[in-house]
């Protein structure tokens, strides 16, 4: 889900003192040595043509699961490939794969066509929680504008240990990521070469500070602004940097900053008039992977849908397939 409420979220998080470890920047995501073993909890309600389960790891001393969509089809000589899919901003975390009847099945009503459209693909799916998000631990990395590089971490964790799947082809591995999970996907990317290529649908952009000023102004876009004009968001994530301390620069983990490293090629989706995430932040990520000669793709849409409905949805999903495929039948690094 998008960052739609996130000006009215910050002002209900408690202010005390920040306890967490600042985030982690590109090179040190790239310097570590991750080691995951990933471990079958069991079971779980699956969709239509798969079967769930659900995974748990250690991710920074954390333990988070991940659900698994097997397909219900023979399995390949060599094995599915796999989807890592990175959801969005959820606004209650804990409740993340909650369905509107209070039943427990990930990923939730939201995000419920993702794993039953790529799995019709013939792709393995795996949907991270994220720390904080369900039974995951971690909750007090879920808030703020900040809480996607934490994410990353988990999502860097789960690929070290994609390995441990049973089924699947671990050198045909691919991602999605929507929304805030877009921005986990790009800096995932940025972090190891081990995808394939990558999805990214209505991504949050732009540098950290474009994107609070942009949600602080969320409520109501077309008011007047001036330098006395309260910036919630802005002044909000102020504080959490200095709260790191005065030798901590988050420029050391922006994506935008770090776009040289980017080997995977991806595929960009994004709605015109999108107002969950800015449509010229993807227009912005095209014209940096452009100008540093990258593989890029980058399909817009009529409308305002932030996560695609009806045909869309399912043309999206099947330019991503087809794009995926593509890479398959590139040699591998």
């Amino acid at each position: 889900m998008h960052r739609a409420l996130i000006s009215i979220l910050l002002l209900l998080v408690s202010t005390a003192a920040c306890s967490k470890p600042a985030p982690k920047g590109i090179d040190e995501l790239r310097a570590a040595s991750n080691d995951t073993e990933l471990v079958l909890v069991g079971e779980i309600d699956g969709g239509p043509g798969f079967d769930a389960f659900l995974y748990a790891y250690d991710s920074a001393g954390l333990r988070v699961h991940a659900m698994v969509a097997m397909p219900q089809t023979r399995v390949p000589d060599e094995g599915f490939p796999v989807l890592i899919a990175n959801h969005g901003h959820h606004p209650d975390p804990p409740n993340y794969g909650i369905t509107a009847d209070g039943k427990d099945w990930r990923p939730g009503d939201y995000y419920r066509r993702i794993p039953e459209l790529f799995v019709a693909k013939g792709f393995a799916v795996v949907m991270p929680d994220y720390r904080g998000h369900n039974n995951s631990e971690g909750f007090e990395f879920t808030e703020g504008m900040l809480e996607s590089s934490y994410y990353t971490e988990d999502v860097l964790n789960l690929v070290a240990g994609i390995d441990d799947l049973p089924n699947i082809d671990a050198d045909k591995l691919f991602m999605w990521g929507h929304s805030m999970g877009g921005e986990v996907t790009l800096r995932a990317l940025l972090a190891t070469d081990r995808v394939r290529a990558a999805s990214m649908w209505s991504s949050v952009g732009g540098d950290i500070w474009d994107q609070s000023y942009y949600y602080s102004r969320y409520e109501d876009p077309a008011a007047p602004d001036s330098s006395e004009t309260p910036k919630s968001v802005i002044e909000r994530l102020r504080g959490r940097l200095a709260e790191f301390g005065g030798d901590f620069d988050y420029s050391v983990a922006e994506p935008l900053l770090h776009l040289d490293y980017l080997e995977t090629p991806i595929i960009i989706h994004h709605s015109v008039g999108d107002r969950g995430a800015a449509y010229k932040w993807s227009e912005r990520l095209a014209k940096e992977l452009y100008m540093r000669g990258k593989r890029y793709e980058f399909i817009s849409y009529a409308g305002d849908d932030h996560l695609f409905q009806d045909t869309d949805l399912e043309t999206a999903v099947d330019r991503d397939a087809e794009f995926f495929r593509s890479e398959m039948a590139r040699p591998s690094n």
